[in-house]
């Protein structure tokens, strides 16, 4: 008896050291980067009551903290500018130094497919000049970090993952997009750059919006209803086809729990907001265009739940307007559509992402002239990452460059014409080639033949002998248009229309 209580002892005691040890989250690990000229927080957990020091080598001061009744602390700690490196004292009841910390900047890089693709590309799918920008890739000052992917039912503390310096070997798992947006910031500013990656291929937006954002909108609880009802329905045919003894039906990809409401933020979004981040680039839509209509509120709705809980409330959030594309089954090879133009749901969720554009410190990357006919994955991942960083070099780091192709601002009927007028187009306009690709015009009708146009100045005039009496044009308004329309900085027009009539995916459930 005296032997099992000496054991039960050793064993109590052993279990209380354990949970007495102070924790850190991945995220706060050694060769991360910090959030420079900012009160940064530094969070983990330990006993309750335990009282945690803090020492940052860059700080003469020791910040003390005590853990709350459930074991977790946070304390804020000032960073200087960006290019000092340090490290961290975190003393408890045990101690750790977290070193090679360097100061510099923090862009988290999240989405679907197109921004989880990695610089080593995917099986059949490479990244153009990927191979030699891996060789090239070594660089200290900029420092990657991967997010597992992760689905929670409610908000978690802790993500999967470890910070990395940029190399060869960790590159090539990498997003391209993300690396090329960080290796173009750090070029540029010098500054050192922390990526942290958090995406998930075919995920759709409502999947990394915290609930109670989708809930709480009248529009948006559409995306758990649907959800719940059709898990109701595999559950009923699952219970059915058991009742007379034949093959459950497999779940259906639309009840993955990567697409499920909340499950991704909570997961892969929820434990990274303690970070003082810089700002998001996203790449993300192609698995809402079916309801492109409902992404006009989903989307800013989401930039607005990330805001908030990142208590930055003006955060940069610059997105990547979806590439040109035609849907295939594998292996099958599709033409460009020849047909006369149409409504299509991926156009609209393009213009649904031209209005996201519309809110403060938002900025759109055009991609419309760099997707592939056959590729839902275009290999072109380096010019999506420059073009990204084109928003944030002008807008954070007061870089005098040209970042946005022309934006549609209105237009004018004159005559049997119609002007469209643009923002970003003040040093001009040019057609790819001098030809003019990609604009439709339309009657009292609603009826859409393909136009001719012009460029007077800054203003591209459109126009058709068979609509004398004009009322709306169009340009590039497909799943994969002719695209032709730059400003003179080469940065191509995004696709727009200058009516408002329903479209394919309004009111579609």
């Amino acid at each position: 008896m005296k032997k099992l209580l000496v054991v039960l002892s050793i064993i109590t005691l052993m279990v209380l050291q354990v949970f007495a040890e102070v924790k850190l989250p991945a995220i706060i690990s050694d060769n991360m980067v910090l959030q420079q000229n900012s009160d940064v927080r530094i969070w983990g957990w330990a006993d309750s009551g335990e009282i945690i020091s803090i020492k940052p080598s860059w700080i003469s001061k020791t910040e003390h903290v005590t853990a709350d009744e459930k074991g977790k602390w946070m304390v804020t700690i000032k960073t200087p500018k960006a290019g000092k490196n340090g490290s961290i004292k975190i003393c408890g009841k045990n101690n750790i130094e977290l070193k090679n910390i360097i100061i510099g900047e923090i862009w988290l890089c999240s989405g679907q497919s197109n921004m989880n693709m990695t610089m080593k590309g995917w099986y059949k799918q490479p990244i153009a000049g990927g191979p030699e920008d891996i060789n090239n890739s070594s660089n200290d000052k900029i420092r990657l970090f991967i997010v597992e992917e992760a689905t929670a039912d409610e908000p978690v503390d802790d993500v999967k993952g470890q910070w990395f310096e940029c190399s060869p070997e960790t590159v090539k798992q990498f997003s391209a997009v993300g690396y090329y947006f960080g290796r173009e910031i750090n070029a540029k500013t010098r500054y050192p750059v922390g990526l942290i990656a958090s995406s998930w291929g075919g995920t759709p937006a409502e999947a990394w919006t915290r609930l109670d954002y989708i809930k709480n909108d009248d529009s948006l609880k559409y995306f758990i209803d649907f959800y719940n009802a059709a898990f109701e329905k595999w559950q009923q045919d699952c219970d059915q086809a058991n009742a007379i003894k034949k093959t459950v039906p497999k779940k259906p990809p639309i009840l993955s729990l990567s697409r499920k409401p909340s499950m991704l933020y909570n997961g892969m979004i929820a434990p990274l907001t303690n970070m003082t981040i810089k700002g998001v680039i996203w790449y993300q839509g192609e698995s809402n265009t079916s309801r492109a209509y409902l992404y006009r509120d989903l989307f800013p709705t989401m930039i607005k739940n990330w805001r908030c809980d990142f208590e930055n409330y003006d955060m940069p959030f610059y997105f990547v307007q979806i590439a040109n594309f035609t849907s295939h089954k594998p292996g099958q090879h599709i033409e460009r559509y020849q047909g006369p133009p149409r409504d299509h749901e991926w156009a609209e969720l393009r213009e649904s992402q031209l209005m996201a554009n519309e809110m403060k410190n938002t900025g759109m990357a055009v991609t419309i002239d760099i997707g592939e006919t056959n590729n839902i994955h275009p290999a072109n991942k380096k010019d999506v990452g420059k073009r990204l960083a084109l928003w944030a070099l002008a807008k954070n780091y007061n870089k005098d460059i040209e970042y946005s192709g022309p934006l549609y601002s209105g237009y004018t009927i004159e005559s049997d014409k119609i002007r469209i007028y643009f923002n970003y187009a003040e040093g001009g306009l040019k057609f790819k080639d001098d030809i003019a690709k990609g604009f439709a015009i339309a009657g009292e009708d609603r009826k859409f033949v393909w136009a001719d146009a012009e460029i007077q100045g800054n203003t591209v005039v459109v126009f058709s002998d068979k609509i004398p009496k004009p009322i709306s044009a169009r340009y590039a308004w497909d799943i994969d248009p002719e695209a032709c329309l730059y400003n003179n900085a080469n940065l191509p027009a995004s696709p727009f229309r200058t009516d408002d009539w329903h479209g394919v995916t309004f009111n579609s459930k």
